[in-house]
């Protein structure tokens, strides 16, 4: 009885302490923290699994079906032979006729593996089973025959058994299975029409790493090419890459000799230019035998690095200002055209978007120019659509796209064949495919508010088309997705309110609120005069910009505190980044910030609070303040700040880094670098002293005599979890006492049997 006392008091304590969302967190958590698998390279050796190249297990469905991987090697990789793969593999073969099948005959599945689009092996399974094929690969299937350099894998399923017996085959790859490559080391090809190789590869199994080098002492335009440029390669780059920033006076050799570099700026900024082979060269911060005619051209050039010859260094410049600005525009388009030397390009003009747009509201692709276009093939397809937006048009809320499209009739009508529909690269729509829509299908897509550019936007259409081939259709390409030039779009103009409202004023819509124009050209950066911890962050926030939007052109701006203009204070979103005593501007506006300076100490107050605290000694913290900007609401003012200069390098990591992107809120945000506490503009708590433990109060105001109560709504999860606590609880108790009541009953019944012959034997 005391047993199970104990037992229910243990179920009790660990339910109330332990509920199930807790125990559920704690699974997820001991699952994300299982460390990943790593490329290995050693020796002109590589090896590396599909597991590697973010591919999970694929299943393959007979009687044919194939799977696809793409990977890129480093750009100084030369393969050479003695190459392999070790294929890892499953197969399952079920049905009625199964044992129909001789024992004496294959059953299986045939597994053809392509590199390249060289076959490098046919393999005939035997029937259910795992397996594992060691295949070597021919010189000829090492080489990419793809313009970007990728190799491409391709394993196929073709399992006639089923059309011949009542059988059905399956196939699993595992992600297990892996390359064993060698190699030797060369210098990479330098090519502008590779780029943005060698500095990015997609797919690369070994990330490289790049330092974008700028100037120590550099004019605003300096600084203003170097964020085009960065910008430009976010765009360009998929995911997380190392990707650095550095003034001149910093770089190291050690950073010389393990990265690619890009310098950027004028020529009398970078001395030892001139031990870099450049077809244009570089002397005494000039350039020598420059053409007539390139000069005030901006001039971009590649040369392998002086310091590492496996490395490629990139110079984006000018003899002018004016000639770097050019320059910079040009590489931030991701796409440099080169003539006859293809590592040398010249700039001699840029056409930037225009002030204003003229307003088109009803038009078809075939008013853009764009003929009917026909996507065939298994898997996936994408194609592009760029229109232009008007400002009056951007904040419309009845824009729509009558998307007119047909398909083939072989694809599978299940959920695995579908289009998806996308906007600037937001998802607005996904539809499966059905018989119906075989014939030409009219469908309404509405979009969305706050997707809409100012300027060029980018409409996506991308069809997955899958098969279940049949015995009477193997193939396995014969799919189409057309889409028809008389697709329309309606864009009305907009109400007077535009997107300019408060509820869209929060840091939660970072980097939305500042991305509104198809060339950012509506940004400015508003930076200190002497502070290249300032000038690197706000190159990354310039690189995230890219990264965040489908960029196609960067005319970002780039004013000095003490300098700016009022055409940037009333035309442009500015994000002001450095230390607050360092930059003028931000005295200006001290009065209206959610939490006011003290240029001091470089420290934000709540000034709003009743309690706020001051900042414990030797605490780098870092400040985020949002507000709209006084010259133009419709605009944004971004304030990037801390203490230090290493509490600016932290708020601009609240911006950059994924960690901290979902945790961003409201108006005020401040950081010790590994946590964040955010608050709105009428808070009546202090996020500092959540944050800063040490930090000491500081009473600045008496409480209200009229302040109305605080009421703290409990959260809607928790009734519900008492409630079903409750019924577990009572559940078991019920449980425990039903089982006490039953073999009390058993154990009077046994004694009553055992005390009846005891009676009778008494009674004889």
């Amino acid at each position: 009885m005391k047993n199970i006392k104990s037992i229910i008091i243990v179920l009790l304590i660990a339910l109330f302490l332990f509920p199930p969302h807790v125990l559920a967190k704690t699974s997820v958590s001991a699952e994300l923290s299982q460390p990943a698998a790593e490329v290995q390279i050693t020796d002109g050796r590589a090896v590396f699994s599909l597991d590697d190249l973010r591919a999970g297990d694929r299943n393959m469905i007979g009687p044919f079906d194939s799977a696809a991987y793409f990977f890129s090697l480093p750009p100084n990789w030369k393969l050479s032979t003695g190459g392999a793969f070790e294929l890892r593999y499953d197969v399952l073969i079920q049905g009625f006729d199964l044992d129909r099948v001789g024992a004496d005959r294959i059953i299986g599945a045939n597994l053809t593996v392509q590199l390249n689009d060289v076959v490098i092996a046919n393999i005939a399974t035997r029937g259910t089973g795992s397996y594992v094929e060691q295949i070597s690969i021919p010189m000829e299937a090492l080489i990419s025959p793809r313009a970007d350099g990728r190799h491409r894998l391709v394993i196929t399923l073709d399992a006639q058994l089923s059309c011949q017996y009542e059988l059905n085959a399956y196939a699993t790859i595992h992600s297990s299975s892996f390359f064993d490559l060698s190699f030797e080391e060369e210098s990479p090809q330098l090519d502008f029409a590779r780029f943005p190789a060698p500095f990015y590869l997609v797919n690369s199994i070994a990330p490289d790493g790049v330092i974008m080098v700028m100037p120590d002492n550099p004019d605003p335009i300096e600084l203003q090419a170097v964020m085009n440029v960065a910008a430009g390669f976010g765009a360009v780059i998929d995911g997380d890459y190392n990707f650095q920033f550095v003034n001149y006076g910093n770089l190291t050799d050690a950073q010389r000799a393990q990265n690619h570099l890009i310098f950027v700026g004028l020529l009398r900024h970078f001395a030892d230019l001139g031990g870099v082979e450049f077809r244009i060269p570089v002397r005494n911060g000039q350039f020598q035998n420059l053409p007539s005619e390139s000069v005030g051209d901006g001039i971009l050039q590649m040369a392998l690095s002086p310091w590492n010859p496996m490395k490629a260094v990139m110079l984006v410049s000018g003899d002018s200002l004016e000639a770097l600005s050019k320059a910079a525009f040009a590489v931030s388009t991701g796409n440099v055209l080169s003539y006859q030397e293809p590592a040398l390009a010249s700039v001699s003009n840029v056409r930037t978007l225009p002030s204003d747009i003229p307003v088109l509201t009803q038009y078809a692709l075939e008013d853009l120019g764009y003929l009917t276009e026909t996507l065939r093939g298994f898997g996936t397809s994408y194609a592009f659509y760029r229109f232009y937006v008007s400002k009056a048009q951007v904040a419309t809320r009845d824009g729509h796209i009558d998307l007119v499209y047909y398909h083939s009739g072989l694809l599978d009508y299940g959920s695995r064949s579908s289009f998806s529909v996308s906007l600037n690269g937001q998802v607005i729509l996904t539809e499966v495919f059905s018989e119906e829509s075989e014939q030409v299908t009219t469908l309404r897509i509405r979009i969305p508010s706050g997707i809409l550019r100012f300027g060029e936007n980018v409409l996506e259409i991308a069809p997955t088309m899958l098969v279940l081939p049949s015995c009477d259709q193997p193939a396995l390409t014969d799919t189409w997705f057309t889409i028809s030039n008389r697709t329309a779009l309606s864009l009305p103009v907009a109400e007077a309110d535009g997107l300019s409202g408060t509820l869209l004023h929060d840091l939660k819509f970072f980097p939305s609120l500042f991305t509104t124009n198809s060339d950012l050209s509506n940004v400015a950066f508003v930076l200190p005069e002497n502070d290249p911890t300032a000038w690197s962050v706000a190159a990354r926030i310039s690189y995230f910009f890219g990264q965040a939007t489908q960029l196609g052109f960067s005319n970002l701006k780039v004013f000095y505190g003490n300098e700016l203009p009022d055409e940037a204070r009333n035309n442009h979103s500015l994000v002001v980044v450095g230390l607050a005593s360092e930059i003028p501007f931000v005295s200006e506006i001290n009065a209206q910030l959610p939490a006011p300076f003290d240029f001091t100490t470089n420290t934000a107050s709540e000034r709003q609070l009743q309690i706020a605290y001051r900042i414990p000694p030797g605490q780098d913290v870092g400040y985020l303040q949002l507000l709209h900007s006084a010259n133009s609401p419709e605009n944004s003012l971004l304030i990037v700040s801390g203490n230090t200069r290493d509490g600016v390098r932290l708020a601009g990591n609240l911006l950059v880094e994924r960690e901290f992107q979902d945790r961003l809120a409201g108006v005020f945000a401040v950081t010790n670098g590994s946590q964040i506490s955010t608050g709105s503009a009428n808070t009546m708590f202090s996020i500092v002293g959540d944050l800063f433990p040490g930090a000491e109060q500081d009473v600045r105001n008496p409480v209200p005599t009229q302040m109305p109560p605080l009421l703290l709504e409990p959260p809607e999860w928790l009734q519900p979890l008492m409630v079903v606590s409750l019924i577990v609880v009572v559940g078991i108790v019920l449980y425990v006492v039903l089982s006490m009541i039953r073999k009390e009953r058993l154990r009077r019944l046994r004694e009553a049997e055992t005390a009846q012959p005891v009676e009778a034997a008494s009674e004889d």
